[in-house]
């Protein structure tokens, strides 16, 4: 059989449609990133660089609303990365977040937005474990790991939300990361590495929806089932014992594995 080569242009189109990367003329970085991956402020920090950052918020607080309905619909967007990474020397980065905490950033998610329509999996995973897709039962994390396990978690096929952060092929166009555990030292070092400005940080990583300071409740919280999220959440370690820790190694082993997560401590 021959092996497939992604290192061509309808698989970079491929790539830059299930991740549109931050992108102007006048930056000198491409940057990739993931839902549940430090977005909101990796999108502020690029529209404070690009001198938007006043104009997008003002359009709406949420920065993604500008992002999407109006940075990102410019015509040919997708079009022109796609040509400034075949033809120019343009360095490209992707933001990427610890494997296990953002698993549970992207259930507290799930369950923070079951009674809206946004997203099928909800329904989806109260039809595999309750045979109902309109049951008010709750989800467990452990719901949330076997159904991704299930289906598979590729972006495209589930929701970015909830699917791995890793694409198949962007190795081939995407050599430089930047770690979300080390956000604001990583960002400093760039912004000196090529001459930007130096950025509010403080302002720019208060993010809207942010669950860490809500976290607090102990104990085995693995297999509770949620309805919603109460105004205490559990903590990050809460979620996890031997068989989650499991499911996430094996769900998220791309994300393990290429972004040098491989080898890190629980």
């Amino acid at each position: 059989m021959k092996k497939m080569t992604y290192f061509n242009k309808t698989n970079f189109e491929r790539i830059i449609n299930l991740s549109q990367p931050h992108y102007n003329k006048n930056f000198p970085l491409i940057l990739f990133w993931s839902p549940k991956s430090g977005c909101t402020p990796f999108a502020k920090w690029f529209f404070f660089q690009i001198g938007i950052l006043n104009k997008a918020l003002e359009y709406h607080p949420w920065i993604h609303n500008y992002e999407f309905e109006v940075y990102k619909k410019q015509p040919n967007y997708n079009l022109e990365v796609l040509n400034e990474i075949l033809n120019s020397k343009r360095k490209v980065f992707k933001l990427v977040r610890n494997p296990y905490k953002r698993a549970v950033s992207s259930f507290l998610h799930l369950i923070g937005n079951m009674e809206y329509p946004i997203f099928r999996e909800p329904g989806e995973i109260r039809l595999l474990f309750y045979k109902d897709r309109n049951s008010n039962k709750g989800i467990s994390f452990k719901h949330f790991l076997y159904y991704l396990r299930r289906v598979g978690p590729k972006p495209g096929v589930i929701n970015g939300h909830f699917a791995q952060q890793y694409i198949d092929g962007e190795e081939y166009l995407i050599k430089n990361y930047i770690y979300l555990e080390n956000f604001d030292n990583h960002i400093s070092k760039i912004e000196e590495s090529y001459g930007l400005v130096k950025s509010p940080l403080e302002i720019i990583n208060k993010s809207g929806h942010y669950f860490s300071s809500r976290m607090i409740l102990t104990g085995d919280y693995s297999k509770i089932a949620f309805a919603k999220l109460n105004k205490l959440l559990p903590t990050y370690h809460s979620f996890y014992d031997k068989e989650t820790k499991d499911l996430v190694r094996e769900v998220f082993k791309k994300d393990f594995e290429v972004y040098g997560y491989k080898n890190i401590s629980f």
